[in-house]
């Protein structure tokens, strides 16, 4: 997707929830369905998100609130949702930070209290879900929309071999590489979990559907979470 076009879709989408909604989350089965994704590094996470955003728009052509794919976006919609200059989008956490160094950092002014960008996150992915038709990638949106019974929430996963290839040959990068790359990303995740909502990440009883990816296709995984997302109940 053009940089242009996924602009005026992210605008379309903001328009159509300007006006205030009086729903509660606690009568979230009134709402339109909205997706977390949780991945492992080299599970095709990117790709499967793309292929799937790209399945549920031609799905709901006559749905006046579009599909919105939010990875990398979200850091810009978080932002954009709390007056904050683009320049800290680089500080919106997205890892496990020890408390000293945050408050090193602060005291320095090296950015904006990590805390409380992370309830910036924590609320525009509510909200984000609260309005529905979103994909939402990674922060811990499985469990900020834990109690919510229009959101599915999907972790993607795969043996490490697997992945590593994966890795390999889509960044064309050495296996130490990619092993370390492996190792530290996914251990951020876990951490950012474990400190923020003091959850394993791993814990299948986070999520409605858990993918291995090894075996099945991007295609196959996409009719997987759609097929799921058409069964949600209420």
């Amino acid at each position: 997707m053009t940089a242009p076009s996924l602009l005026r879709e992210c605008g379309a989408y903001i328009s159509l929830n300007l006006a205030p909604r009086d729903e509660d989350l606690n009568a979230s089965s009134r709402l339109a369905p909205t997706i977390t994704i949780s991945r492992q590094t080299g599970a095709r996470g990117i790709a499967i998100c793309e292929k799937l955003h790209a399945r549920l728009q031609k799905r709901d052509t006559k749905d006046s609130l579009p599909w919105t794919l939010y990875d990398g976006e979200l850091g810009k919609k978080i932002l954009k949702d709390h007056g904050l200059p683009e320049h800290l989008e680089k500080f919106i956490p997205d890892q496990a930070v020890g408390e000293l160094e945050a408050t090193v950092n602060e005291l320095l002014g090296r950015h904006p209290a990590l805390m409380t960008l992370f309830e910036d996150s924590k609320d525009t992915i509510q909200q984000l879900a609260n309005s529905g038709h979103s994909i939402i990638v990674g922060r811990g949106g499985n469990c900020i929309t834990l109690s919510m019974h229009n959101v599915l929430k999907v972790r993607l996963i795969g043996s490490r071999d697997v992945r590593r290839n994966y890795v390999i040959e889509g960044l064309g990068v050495s296996s130490s590489m990619a092993n370390e790359l492996l190792k530290r990303e996914d251990s951020a995740r876990r951490s950012y979990l474990k400190q923020h909502f003091h959850c394993d990440i791993d814990d299948p009883y986070l999520y409605d559907l858990v993918i291995n990816t090894d075996r099945i296709s991007d295609s196959g995984v996409v009719e997987l979470i759609v097929n799921a997302l058409e069964k949600l109940k209420a």
